[in-house]
């Protein structure tokens, strides 16, 4: 007959000892576990063969994945007087692959500030369930690695728009600032100009070439500036006449007699910006033209309208650009092969490029050279 430590009369609670002899037993029968968590959601300790899958000092949805986005959900039962979340018939999944199946209950314990979760077993059900409830477990946590992946994506962003913002910035003070003291070499060399009259030939020539060297720093801090201020600018956009817009850039640039520039394709009006395209087109028409070496030939331009951009493509039948120069081509202050000594900075395709991007365009560069001659610019102009 068990005394009175052991059991109770009929009507009154169980006395403690038999009441922590069935839940030990209930426990090790995987009916339930028991699972300890802090108020990080970091797990403390578990009870229970049906809680030894879930990893104590990790996070609670590192091992159960139904939890996963309920961060919010369980932090609020802090604020509640007795709430209980629960979530019934949820596929666990164990690392030695078992697949039980339990009733979740997350609740809050004031007195050991802490959360409680219970597991408690239930009935299997068809593999098709079985198969649906995984699915739906694996999409959440592919939802929420992508969430994850794009913040930091969106962070990574960030910060390169501020390192290209300090990068224009620190460009656009570095060049204004050294015009001043370019403007003051000019003067002094035009002084020591006026004051050489009378000087040697051999003078003069060093003075002459001096004025040289200021003046192609002077083209070089410009373009700098130019360059630098490109993102800086937000032109208007208006509808604008491309046909004759093309047409006013080809009668401005001074060609060769024996050139012949060729405007062809389908030149709409559409709403862009203006200054910008127009840079674009002169630049490359330019380039085509002062870097012909014949005294004949031919420069293509063509245009091809399509609902969201303007592809434009400027070809000439020049000398071309040899592979291993096409990646320079686009860089500041960059003369390729035979081009050194021809007049300009070596920045009009840097400009281009850079102009063409930051209206949300594309350029291509493509040439035969060495195996023939010619090159080729496609320009992908978004318009609106």
């Amino acid at each position: 007959m068990p005394s009175t430590a052991d059991a109770s009369e009929p009507g009154q609670p169980l006395a403690a000892a038999p009441l922590l002899t069935a839940v030990r037993q209930l426990a090790e029968r995987d009916v339930y576990g028991l699972v300890w968590v802090g108020s990080d959601l970091i797990v403390n300790g578990t009870y229970g063969s049906l809680a030894r899958f879930v990893a104590i000092g990790e996070p609670l949805t590192s091992s159960i994945y139904a939890l996963v986005g309920m961060e919010d959900d369980i932090a609020a039962l802090q604020r509640g007087s007795g709430d209980i979340i629960e979530l019934p018939d949820i596929t666990l999944v164990t690392p030695e692959g078992r697949r039980p199946r339990a009733t979740l209950s997350v609740s809050w314990s004031q007195d050991e500030s802490a959360y409680m979760l219970l597991v408690a077993r239930t009935e299997s059900r068809s593999d098709l369930e079985v198969e649906l409830t995984a699915q739906m477990r694996a999409r959440l946590i592919a939802e929420a690695e992508l969430a994850a992946k794009t913040r930091e994506l969106q962070r990574v962003n960030l910060e390169l728009e501020r390192a290209n913002a300090d990068l224009e910035s620190y460009a656009f003070v570095m060049s204004h600032d050294l015009q001043s003291p370019m403007r003051v070499l000019r003067y002094t060399l035009d002084e020591l100009d006026a004051a050489s009259m009378g000087a040697t030939p051999d003078a003069r020539e060093k003075i002459g070439k001096l004025r040289q060297l200021s003046q192609r720093m002077t083209g070089m801090l410009s373009a700098l500036l130019d360059y630098a201020s490109i993102t800086r600018k937000t032109d208007a956009i208006a509808p604008i006449d491309t046909h004759r817009l093309v047409h006013a850039v080809v009668s401005s640039i001074d060609a060769p007699s024996g050139l012949l520039i060729d405007i062809t394709g389908t030149w709409p009006v559409v709403n862009t910006m203006a200054a910008p395209l127009d840079l674009v087109l002169r630049n490359l028409i330019e380039n085509a033209v002062k870097h012909h070496d014949r005294t004949s030939g031919r420069v293509g331009i063509t245009a091809v309208a399509e609902p969201a951009q303007l592809i434009v493509t400027v070809a000439d039948d020049g000398p071309g650009i040899v592979p291993e120069h096409r990646d320079a081509a686009f860089m500041p202050f960059r003369k390729l092969g035979p081009h050194q000594d021809k007049p300009g900075q070596g920045m009009g395709l840097a400009l281009v490029r850079r102009t063409v991007e930051a209206a949300g365009g594309t350029i291509r560069l493509d040439s035969p050279a060495p195996a023939a001659r010619g090159t080729t610019f496609t320009v992908h102009w978004p318009i609106r």
